[in-house]
């Protein structure tokens, strides 16, 4: 469920050019929409975080990749930023965190003018950036999502700055200890 304008809609009922709402630049219209549906395996096996783990109040499964937006006390501290975006997979412990790698997968990510932080289920992720594979340690990651979307190859550029700083593999643990 995404927040709009409008309320609350399922993913799917969105379209091209439909707005939703931003937390920093308000409402915004959807310029594309990535849809594809996988085998729960590997490196797209989805995270899900259990009701209550993330600000949520059903369980939420994302992309490994898909970066949530943390706030509070830890982000203050161990990265003196109000907030930071995250990967699911680095936010995994083992219990309100988990990976699930059985069944199929469906992924629906938006893209808009420049990278947002929109909410889904009421929390605040990001929305899908094409630039994140410019760093060469994410390129096959890039690869990857090309070898099963090969028309973002033709996408017009975003804007290439992430909304929030990015916080990589171990220093992203300091988040999910207790």
């Amino acid at each position: 469920l995404i927040t709009t304008p409008t309320g609350v809609l399922p993913i799917e009922d969105l379209r091209i050019g439909d707005l939703v709402e931003t937390l920093d630049h308000g409402p915004q219209p959807i310029r594309y929409i990535v849809d594809g549906s996988f085998r729960a395996a590997g490196d797209f096996a989805p995270i899900r975080f259990e009701a209550g783990s993330i600000g949520n109040d059903q369980p939420l499964e994302v992309s490994p990749q898909h970066r949530m937006l943390i706030s509070g006390w830890k982000a203050e501290l161990f990265y003196e930023q109000a907030s930071i975006l995250v990967a699911a997979k680095h936010l995994v412990n083992g219990h309100s965190v988990r990976q699930v790698f059985s069944g199929t997968v469906r992924y629906i990510h938006l893209l808009f003018d420049r990278h947002e932080i929109i909410f889904g289920q009421g929390v605040p992720s990001e929305s899908y950036f094409p630039g994140h594979a410019r760093n060469i340690a994410e390129a096959a990651t890039e690869n990857e999502l090309y070898s099963f979307f090969p028309e973002l190859r033709d996408m017009p550029p975003a804007d290439q700055r992430t909304a929030r700083s990015v916080v990589r593999g171990k220093e992203a643990a300091l988040l999910s200890s207790r």
